[in-house]
């Protein structure tokens, strides 16, 4: 697999603000979820986002930022 979702932030705007690691190039993207039907994400990780969209909806990834033991 090329790409995994580390975690996500839901913000003030409608949108949640996504960090996904692609492990191919070593590198992590960030971006709003919006951008998905952007023109310059690469068509692999929209395939990817479009697969895990609604668990990303729903929070699965969210970082709250406070720490829980």
């Amino acid at each position: 697999m090329r790409y995994g979702i580390m975690f996500s932030v839901k913000g003030n705007t409608t949108s949640r603000k996504v960090s996904v690691m692609d492990f191919k190039k070593a590198r992590v993207i960030t971006f709003f979820v919006e951008e998905i039907n952007g023109e310059e994400m690469e068509e692999d990780l929209k395939d990817f986002m479009k697969l895990n969209i609604e668990k990303l909806n729903t929070g699965y990834w969210d970082y709250t930022g406070t720490h829980k033991k």
